[in-house]
């Protein structure tokens, strides 16, 4: 006996008219009286009896309905059951992000998870790095995204990291800036215009530029820090400012030519190496894991994206 035909059969039983019961069905009539002649072949009973206005149930058929029910309301839950391991029913999730991810990666990612899977509340929560630390270990949190080379976050005994793909970081500019179209550029040429770098920039990364971002420098031209960067592109459009970022901030931009990198020649490289960051010992939800397989694939489709755009370039010149 398959589900279907019982399914078939309590709406008939239940309306004791075949027509109702195959338009509460969405089924031709003549599908649903095969339906339920299929079902008795395979029980070896009569189920039903019929007349041109209504049917009425056998003592096999009362009895199919007492016990039907409860089978179909088993595997409904079963079923249930099921989608919400695998995080595809529902559940809850509070993920935070530092400013760059959650714009470039975890915003596209949720938009695409909640796309498929609207039953699930997610609740975003966008801070500096330190402070999602805190949050994550004060139990705020499930997990967070957020660089964790430069932080050493990958270096904690309590913390669990799940590596995301690599993304260049660089200087960019407008891309009718003076630099735009200069060759051998150095961190010296960089001096006399207002440069604009990431609050969270670790002291170890900014060691690398020596003076450059030090506004007690006698050539300091300005300086402004960001949390978010969407402000500073925007700003770039219209004056010389030069702004240091990871690569997969500015790609529309980049896309569009608006912004072009800088080649420095005496900058040594650097990568942005976010993760997914939870507390080490204990498990992720099911719903929680489901959505950390996602974004994992969709970085590494925004990597083969920059990657095919890169090569496109390149073709180009």
């Amino acid at each position: 006996m398959e589900l279907r035909h019982l399914r078939h059969f309590l709406v008939l039983a239940k309306l004791k008219h075949f027509h109702r019961a195959a338009t509460q069905l969405n089924l031709a009539q003549p599908s649903l009286s095969r339906s339920i002649q299929k079902m008795e072949e395979r029980l070896g009973v009569k189920l039903l009896e019929r007349n041109s206005k209504s049917v009425s149930l056998t003592p096999f058929g009362e009895l199919v309905v007492r016990h039907g029910q409860k089978i179909i309301d088993d595997v409904d839950l079963l079923n249930k059951g099921i989608r919400s391991l695998n995080g595809l029913d529902a559940g809850d999730i509070i993920i935070g992000a530092s400013p760059i991810p959650s714009n470039a990666l975890l915003g596209p990612a949720v938009g695409n998870f909640i796309r498929l899977y609207p039953h699930i509340n997610i609740d975003l929560i966008v801070e500096s790095p330190s402070m999602l630390y805190d949050r994550l270990v004060n139990g705020a949190l499930s997990m967070f995204i957020a660089e964790t080379r430069a932080t050493d976050f990958d270096k904690r005994d309590e913390l669990s990291v799940i590596p995301l793909p690599e993304f260049d970081v660089q200087f960019f500019v407008r891309a009718n800036h003076p630099l735009a179209e200069m060759s051998g550029i150095t961190l010296q040429s960089l001096r006399e215009y207002p440069l604009a770098m990431p609050r969270s920039m670790p002291p170890s990364i900014q060691r690398q530029f020596g003076d450059l971002f030090d506004k007690d420098r006698h050539d300091f031209a300005g300086l402004v820090k960001f949390d978010q960067f969407q402000p500073i592109k925007t700003s770039m459009l219209s004056c010389d400012m030069v702004a240091i970022t990871p690569e997969l901030a500015v790609r529309q931009q980049l896309d569009d030519g608006s912004l072009v990198s800088l080649l420095v020649d005496d900058m040594a490289k650097l990568t942005a190496n976010f993760s997914v960051v939870y507390l080490k010992g204990i498990s992720l939800s099911p719903v929680a894991a489901g959505f950390v397989e996602f974004l994992v694939d969709c970085a590494h489709q925004r990597e083969a994206q920059s990657t095919q755009s890169d090569r496109a370039k390149l073709a180009l010149t």
